[in-house]
Parts: C-alpha cells; sequence; structure tokens
C-alpha cells in the first residue's frame, strides 16, 4: 500500500497521525507499520510546532479487537535544524509523525553531550553509534545480564571508551580476571585509540605469584573496625578481646598481623588467647599482607588513572573481601580531597550481598551502603554489575540511576527492576528477555534517552572466559 503522505503535497494518511492531551505523551492511531518500543519519531503538529517522540508502550486498540496502538513520551520540542530546542510542549489534536531521521538521532545525542561510542542504537530503519554521556557517570550504575548476555564484554566496552575519553579515576574490582589485561590493545584496534589505551597509566594488581604487581594490603593502616572486622571480633559479644585488641595496637611497632601474633603470643593468659584466635583463622598464612610491598591503596593514591585488582587466586576466601574492605576504606577516608573516582565491581554479589554473612562482609556492605547514599558529593561513584538484581543490597541498588539491562529471562527479576528503576520503560524492560547476546537497554542521565544497542567491539583482550566444551 502507498502512503498517501509520501507524494508531494499529499494528504497525510489516518494511519501517521498522533495526539497528545497534556503536550507529555502521545499516542498514534492504528497504523499497520511495526514500531516497536524505543523507536524515535517526529511529531509535527503544525506550523513551528515540531516534538520528538519515543514509543515506549503499545496501547490497546480502541474497541478492543484494533490493533494495538503504539504511545510513548514527547522527549521536547526540534526547532528548524532538528535539534530539541529549549521550546515548551503543548497539547496537540492531530499531528503527523514520521521516523526519526540519523540526523535527529545523532543531533540528540550532540546536544546531550553524549561523547562516548558504545555501539550501535537503531530506530525504524535508521542506525546510528550509540553514545553515553561522561557527566552521567557522576552518578551510580547498574549493569546486569544473565549468564551469556554479554555482560562482562560490555562492562569492558564501557570502561575502555571511560578511559578514552575522560580522565576519570577507576578502580576496578575484578573477581574473574576478565579485565587483567586492560591496557593491552588488541590488533584490530584502530588507532589512535590503541595507542591512547597502550600510554595510559594502567595497573593491574593480581596476587598469582608470577605477578608482576602483587596485590596486597596493610592491616596496620586500617580503620579500627576494619581491623577487628578481619579478626571476626565483635566490640560487645567479645568485649574482653576486642578490648585487648585495641590497647595492643596503642603499641608502636607492634601492627603488622605478624608482630601482633608474637607480642600476644609471649604475654599474659588473655593475650595468648587472643594470639591463638588470629592463629587459628590462619591469618599469619594470608598472602596479602604488604610488609615491604605496596599496598593497593598505596598504589592508587600513588597516581595510577586505573587500578584493576584482579581477585581471583587467593587461597583463602576471605582475603578478597579484606582487601577490598581495606581498600574502599581509604577511598572513603580520603574522600574530602574530592578525586572523581569510579569504584567498578565485577560480580558484584560477590562483595555487595543482598544479605551479608560475617563480620567482614557485613562491614564492607556498611561502606558500599554509606557511599551509595553519600559519596556522589565526593567524587566517590559505583558501576555495579552481576546476574541478577535481587542478589544486590537493596540500599545500594536504589540509589543507582543509570541502567545497563542485557538479556533477563526472568520475571520476577524484570519486575524488580521495573520498581527500582522507574526511569526505564516497561515495554522496553520486558523486551530484555527477547535480547540477542551483546544487546542492551541504556537508561538514565548517561543517555540522552532510552534507547535498544547493539554494543560495540572491545579495544583491548578480555581475560577469563568460559571454558569450552571437548569436541571428539
Amino acid at each position: 500500500m502507498t502512503d498517501e503522505a509520501d507524494g508531494p503535497g499529499a494528504r497525510p494518511s489516518a494511519e501517521r497521525r498522533a495526539i497528545s492531551h497534556d503536550g507529555r505523551t502521545f499516542s498514534i492511531s492504528a497504523t499497520l507499520e511495526p514500531l516497536i518500543p524505543g523507536d524515535l519519531l517526529v511529531l509535527d503538529a503544525g506550523g513551528k510546532d515540531r516534538y520528538l517522540g519515543q514509543v515506549t508502550e503499545l496501547l490497546p486498540g480502541t474497541d478492543g479487537r484494533a490493533p494495538a496502538r503504539p504511545g510513548g513520551l514527547i522527549l521536547g520540542a526540534l526547532d528548524a535544524d532538528d535539534r530539541l530546542a529549549p521550546k515548551g510542549r503543548r497539547p496537540f489534536r492531530s499531528a503527523t509523525w514520521a521516523p526519526a531521521p540519523a540526523s535527529v538521532l545523532t543531533g540528540v545525542q550532540e546536544a546531550a553531550q553524549a561523547t562516548l561510542p558504545v555501539g550501535m542504537l537503531s530506530s525504524v530503519g535508521v542506525e546510528v553509534v550509540a553514545k553515553l554521556r561522561a557527566q552521567g557517570f557522576g552518578r551510580h550504575t547498574f549493569l546486569c545480564g544473565q549468564s551469556g548476555s554479554g555482560k562482562t564484554y560490555a562492562l569492558g566496552v564501557v570502561l575502555e571508551q571511560l578511559l578514552l575519553g575522560t580522565d576519570l579515576r577507576m578502580v576496578i574490582l575484578d573477581p574473574n580476571a576478565d579485565f587483567a589485561r586492560l591496557g593491552e590493545p588488541r590488533p584490530d584496534a584502530p588507532d589512535p585509540a590503541a595507542r591512547r589505551i597502550a600510554v595510559t597509566d594502567i595497573r593491574t594488581l593480581s596476587p598469582r605469584p608470577n605477578a608482576s604487581q602483587p596485590l596486597r594490603m596493610r592491616f596496620a593502616t586500617m580503620p579500627r573496625q576494619a581491623q577487628a572486622a578481619v579478626l571476626r571480633l565483635d566490640p560487645l559479644a567479645d568485649r574482653a578481646e576486642y578490648n585487648l585488641f585495641i590497647q595492643q595496637m596503642e603499641h608502636p611497632g607492634v601492627r603488622d598481623i605478624d608482630k601482633v601474633v608474637l607480642a600476644l603470643l609471649a604475654g599474659d593468659f588473655d593475650q595468648r588467647a587472643l594470639g591463638q584466635r588470629i592463629q587459628n583463622l590462619g591469618l599469619p598464612e594470608w598472602q596479602v599482607w604488604a610488609n615491604e610491598l605496596p599496598s593497593a591503596a598505596e598504589v592508587i593514591a600513588d597516581g595510577a588513572r586505573a587500578t584493576v585488582l584482579d581477585l581471583s587466586g587467593f587461597k583463602d576466601p576471605y582475603e578478597p573481601l579484606a582487601v577490598t574492605l581495606d581498600l574502599v576504606e581509604h577511598l572513603w577516608l580520603q574522600r574530602e580531597t574530592r578525586i572523581p573516582t569510579l569504584i567498578v565491581i565485577d560480580e558484584a554479589h560477590n562483595l555487595c550481598p543482598s544479605e551479608p554473612r560475617g563480620s567482614l562482609q557485613t562491614a564492607l556492605v556498611e561502606r558500599l551502603i554509606q557511599i551509595a547514599a553519600e559519596g556522589r558529593k565526593y567524587g566517590l561513584w559505583l558501576l555495579l554489575s552481576t546476574q541478577r538484581p535481587s542478589k544486590i543490597h537493596p540500599q545500594v541498588l536504589s540509589q543507582c540511576d543509570n541502567l545497563v539491562l542485557m538479556r533477563m529471562n526472568s520475571p520476577g527479576d524484570v519486575a524488580e527492576l521495573t520498581n527500582v528503576f522507574g526511569f526505564a520503560p516497561q515495554a522496553m524492560l520486558n523486551a530484555s528477555k527477547y535480547f540477542s547476546q551483546g544487546e542492551a537497554l541504556l537508561a538514565g542521565g548517561f543517555v540522552p534517552m532510552p534507547g535498544i544497542v547493539r554494543m560495540g567491539t572491545r579495544l583491548t583482550y578480555e581475560g577469563g572466559g568460559d571454558v569450552g566444551v571437548p569436541m571428539g
């Protein structure tokens, strides 16, 4: 069928009519043209009143039997150059609509100062480079996707663009060594991006025996409460031992864990009991103690642009928690310096679970909750990545203002995301169950408008990776 609006001077087809009762939302008359949530449209209400609209839902037909009618939000007025203009939005009884051309999609991103390319954005037959707003990372970000959705790969794309397009300091807590090669450009990475990454101060700290930069922490410089959490001492349940520990740490020269134990074992009955507690926990055998080496907190303070903490490879499962707590505590103690810092936590359910267990994990989660609630004014921002939202502590999740959602089959998880991230259209959230690998919904302050994006190609090597099935 030929659309009457296609010819010069032709009358617009009824299928391309839209109405807005409030100047903020719109609906379209029944149309045979396939429109889906996320599509962008130009709405022409006559005269100089032109608007950019985005389809966010499919409304029921007028009589219950007619096809669903697309409806959505009016994102703003368009000027003569197809740029969003600071002009009030007014209701209209009838407007013609047409798919937004590539120039409009690009212009909207430029007007929003979105400059970090992360993939491709499609809308009604056109495709443009999808870009993020660097300033949008001045809020906490949540990246979520089930296993196999491309979540870790997508996180790498985002981190690479932050390295290239900003001076933001990054601390990456990496439980599976997926980002251990973040500073190594791939041979097929285009110049000059590859050269810029290669000369950027990106340090990877690892507990592995052959690591050039060991991942370490310093017990002596931890806050007292954090030290007690490492020793699993409760100030009330373990009153006597806790008090004895405080007194012991007041002595100069007896502050590293091995020296603490030696001093305690040479003391009276109560001191020996505390020393035995530390020995029984296996703390003197931990490989994480810095001794003469620099700690992770000291490496970051030394000015590294990005520091990857490879948390894999420790023998004791409490060591990754301890070194993370030490680092987060130091960042919080130095918050008055207001150095903009992005704290990236991959597989965040390991470090910020919804139900923390034990004194060490509880102390870490409590500090992350405080950073989520108060860190933004000090330039401390979180980027959390995990498979399911229910695994993350709700007081941290609720503070996130940016969302990257990849394939998510669980209706319960989608429902939770709907409740937490009200700025993401529900129909677009629901579409996540049909995403292919590498597709993502981006919504929040780091994008001009919500959109479904096909993530771009990595510039650096991805560590880790799944083990393939051997073939006969």
